[in-house]
């Protein structure tokens, strides 16, 4: 089993905890399931991936 290092940064912290708690529990869900689900590496960045959350 892979150990992985997960950073937020402040900007993206700031806007998960402005959204509401449904949509916040769905974000921080997806997160905690991470490797799973939509997720590409960032182009130009070494080591840096984005998580995709559908809205509902």
């Amino acid at each position: 089993m892979m150990t992985y290092k997960i950073k937020i940064r402040p900007k993206a912290l700031k806007f998960i905890e402005k959204q509401d708690k449904t949509q916040r529990l769905r974000i921080y869900k997806a997160i905690y399931n991470l490797p799973n689900g939509d997720v590409k590496k960032l182009a130009g960045y070494k080591n840096e991936f984005r998580l995709r959350v559908r809205r509902l």
